[in-house]
């Protein structure tokens, strides 16, 4: 299945901006790693082998390789591309130098490391990085004592990459905001690009036909588009 970049996301935004980064990205990333949780992880047990960048769920395995890891004991993050101290082949980090080039305009993907908080979490930047990959992918979290390394995954099942439906994405979409600090309008550009939908723009809303129609209306709170209507019919 044919990669779709949130960087050709056909709307205007700050690639420099973090939020609006992460906007563009959660929306397709979060569906994706439920489909990764139902379809692959389910309650099978997890093992890395970092140095041939493999990961295995149960009896699956797949190519992986290393995003940056979280420390515990500091509160920090530190991308893969920055570990010098690993020892490790520089492929291992793969995924962290190609959102590095990928991203030069953006703060938090040129610096080595950096600390922590309840937006800059492995989790959100790894979504950001599996988005902007030149394949398919999604994350894993993989814990050890005193921290955790977050592992981007390729090669995984294609349905866990298929598009959705306008009602599931809608659906998604509202649990989404609920829970996440984020521009609502990026938001749902990043979904309906990723899945593959054409919409129209205008400077409050935004629209897209499929098996259904959709519009959403929008308004600017503290610079940041909030989700005022949606109509799905």
């Amino acid at each position: 299945m044919e990669k779709i970049s949130i960087l050709t996301t056909p709307i205007k935004f700050d690639k420099s901006d973090y939020i609006s980064l992460l906007s563009l990205s959660a929306g397709a990333a979060i569906v994706r790693q439920n489909k990764l949780g139902e379809l692959v992880v389910g309650e099978n047990g997890w093992n890395i082998d970092v140095r041939n960048r493999r990961i295995k769920f149960g009896e699956r395995e797949f190519d992986c390789g290393i995003i940056g890891s979280e420390s515990h004991y500091d509160g920090t993050w530190l991308w893969g591309w920055a570990n010098t101290e690993s020892n490790l082949p520089e492929n291992v980090f793969a995924p962290s130098r190609r959102a590095k080039r990928a991203l030069t305009e953006c703060a938090e993907f040129q610096t080595a490391k950096f600390g922590l908080d309840e937006i800059h979490t492995g989790h959100n930047l790894s979504m950001i990085t599996a988005s902007v990959s030149e394949k398919n992918a999604c994350y894993y979290r993989c814990p050890y004592e005193g921290g955790a390394v977050f592992a981007q995954i390729e090669g995984l099942p294609e349905e866990i990459f298929a598009p959705i439906t306008l009602s599931e994405l809608v659906k998604n979409y509202v649990e989404i905001i609920s829970s996440l600090y984020c521009d609502h309008k990026l938001l749902a550009a990043g979904m309906l690009h990723a899945n593959g939908y054409r919409f129209d723009e205008s400077e409050n809303s935004l629209s897209a036909t499929g098996e259904q129609n959709l519009r959403l209306d929008f308004e600017e709170i503290e610079g940041l588009n909030r989700v005022i209507n949606i109509f799905l019919q």
